[in-house]
């Protein structure tokens, strides 16, 4: 008889493996189970920040290349806040756009966990939630780090000049190019300082939401494809019986057994294809933008950095944008392994021991997972491991031509 797993509504997203990607949706207000009033109060907060920051730095951006349009040095430093600014939007207008699309997978994954079988279904779900919270957790940890890097990196000279009492003048700088007319620099450093850290602190935090939910459906999904391919490795060989009269199937364990896997097996390739829909266009903007983004990163750690920590501050950068890119590849080359190795799992299958409709299933799931699952940069180009060498390789070939036009 089989065991179900019934869980409290909520209950699932109070473990470990979940509690963050709940944690950011909340913050975010992008929680699909909070309150509406909740969720407008905390988007009108992040979306005002936003504008008080990229308002005048986007408008002191504007007139620094007018004023200095053939000076390269100048472009370089003001095109990579305006790239951050597009990103930031891309990813949250989605995060809001898809808000439905989001609600249904995580009702989905709520429902996949009361849907299993036995103790060893229930390890393997386990086993690649656990994978989707180590890597979120890594990679919310360098994003942090990266982060702190950046926006302390312009003090860090005062600091030491504080500390060795020298009498050099120190320019006053902020983590993003930004000026306010109505305070005087001079006078409000510390305050514009912590504020324009609020801002990018705000930025951080909407991406990393978005990156973190993405993994922790991915890893769910593959997840879903480990069960199934366990189901059809387990598939029962017992006797067939027959009704002499009609010639029908009256007890067929194995044929009902694989019924079961295919309807499993379905609603994992919908929540695959859910996934591509939800995430498909915020890739398409962050591929286009993270090409010359890592270009002009490389440019600024040649011609730019003067200091140690100008040069920590631009190979943290330049790295984060990398690892962001290769975490989505990764993420999606995941997905297709898995749906993929469906087909191994049915070849491990008695299935000369099987009925001839028996056979007859497992034909049309080898035929169906011939056709991978995967996540595409608005559907116009794959996101996996090969496809992240030739994307590095383009940003090569970008930054080639930076440098050859000095």
């Amino acid at each position: 008889m089989r065991e179900t797993y019934t869980l409290r509504t909520m209950s699932i997203y109070d473990e470990p493996n979940y509690k963050l990607a709940k944690s950011l949706s909340i913050v975010t207000g992008r929680w699909p189970y909070q309150t509406y009033g909740q969720s407008f109060i905390l988007v009108a907060i992040i979306w005002i920040a936003f504008t008080l920051q990229a308002v005048p730095q986007n408008a002191f951006q504007t007139l620094a290349i007018i004023l200095h349009f053939h000076d390269r040095e100048v472009l370089l430093e003001a095109m990579a806040p305006y790239i951050i600014d597009i990103m930031f939007v891309a990813k949250y207008m989605n995060a809001s756009y898809s808000a439905k699309l989001m609600k249904i997978c995580f009702d989905k994954i709520k429902t996949d966990w009361t849907l299993l079988h036995n103790d060893e279904e229930k390890r393997i779900l386990t086993y690649h939630a656990n994978i989707g919270r180590l890597i979120s957790t890594g990679y919310s940890g360098f994003a942090a780090v990266t982060t702190a890097i950046f926006i302390v990196e312009p003090i860090i000279p005062r600091i030491v000049n504080e500390i060795t009492k020298s009498n050099v003048t120190i320019p006053l700088r902020f983590a993003l190019p930004v000026e306010y007319v109505i305070f005087e620099k001079e006078n409000y450093f510390w305050l514009m300082f912590t504020i324009t850290n609020l801002f990018a602190i705000n930025m951080i935090i909407v991406i990393i939401m978005c990156d973190v939910v993405f993994i922790t459906c991915v890893q769910h999904v593959c997840g879903l494809f480990a069960v199934v391919g366990f189901r059809i490795e387990s598939t029962p060989l017992g006797k067939v019986v027959k009704e002499e009269a009609k010639g029908k199937i009256s007890s067929d364990a194995s044929y009902k057994h694989l019924v079961s896997c295919i309807r499993s097996h379905r609603r994992a390739l919908e929540f695959a294809d859910l996934l591509e829909d939800t995430f498909s266009k915020s890739f398409g903007v962050v591929v286009a933008l993270n090409l010359p983004m890592m270009s002009v990163t490389a440019m600024q750690i040649i011609t730019q950095s003067n200091t140690v920590q100008q040069i920590l501050k631009y190979l943290s950068f330049a790295f984060a944008q990398m690892l962001h890119l290769y975490f989505d590849c990764f993420m999606s080359q995941n997905l297709t392994d898995k749906s993929v190795r469906i087909q191994k799992c049915i070849a491990n299958v008695k299935y000369y021991d099987l009925s001839i409709e028996s056979q007859k299933l497992l034909l049309l799931m080898t035929m169906r997972s011939q056709i991978p699952c995967k996540v595409t940069a608005a559907k116009i180009m794959e996101l996996s491991i090969e496809n992240f060498g030739n994307m590095v390789k383009t940003s090569g070939s970008y930054f080639t031509m930076l440098m050859s036009m000095g």
